[in-house]
């Protein structure tokens, strides 16, 4: 029998400016559950990530020299960790840039029957996403200098190669739900299989 979690993900710098409630299934991988966070976050998912929890760490490791021991997160499925409402994990991504996210558990219910394909799923959630390729302390100024002054500020669009006006207040879940599958079923196909 599958649960649902619903889990609060945000970005460590911003935890009350960028976030998203995300239900998922307890029979995802611990991958899935990463791939709908950058999913969820509008992130490129051309970097490595890892999520810790209870001193383990879950990475899909591509070169053998490894520093440290990491768990495969793709055959590791969240209900294998025993999750209890309240524990937290934590997620690195693009190791370069140094983004963080906290994940709480905020619930566990149990799944209705034939409702499997309706998650992943965003609930709620606040603020844009993160910017490729540059650190979240510099993504914390422009929030900042927008709430101080109004002025959007200019970043670089990875997709369309090009300047843009970049409001961090524009998140739309409709939008981010309309995307979501398609979206992990491209990032999933890029760790696992690209």
């Amino acid at each position: 029998m599958a649960n649902v979690y619903k889990f609060k993900a945000a970005i460590k710098e911003v935890p009350d400016k960028i976030w998203r409630d995300i239900e998922i299934s307890s029979l995802s991988s611990v991958a899935k559950l990463g791939y709908t966070i950058l999913a969820a976050f509008e992130a490129a998912a051309s970097h490595l990530f890892n999520i810790q929890f209870k001193g383990k760490r879950y990475e899909i490791v591509f070169d053998d020299d490894e520093f440290e021991p990491a768990i495969d997160p793709i055959g590791t499925k969240l209900s294998t960790l025993k999750l209890a409402v309240g524990d937290v994990m934590e997620m690195e991504y693009d190791y370069g840039a140094g983004w963080e996210f906290t994940i709480e558990l905020l619930s566990i219910t149990e799944m209705k029957k034939g409702s499997g394909n309706h998650y992943p799923y965003v609930t709620a959630g606040q603020g844009k996403g993160i910017i490729e390729n540059i650190p979240p302390f510099e993504l914390a100024g422009i929030i900042e200098e927008t709430d101080k002054t109004g002025i959007l500020p200019q970043v670089c669009d990875n997709f369309l190669d090009e300047e843009i006006e970049w409001d961090y207040r524009d998140f739309d879940i409709k939008i981010c739900n309309a995307l979501l599958k398609g979206e992990i079923e491209q990032i999933q196909y890029a760790y696992e299989e690209y």
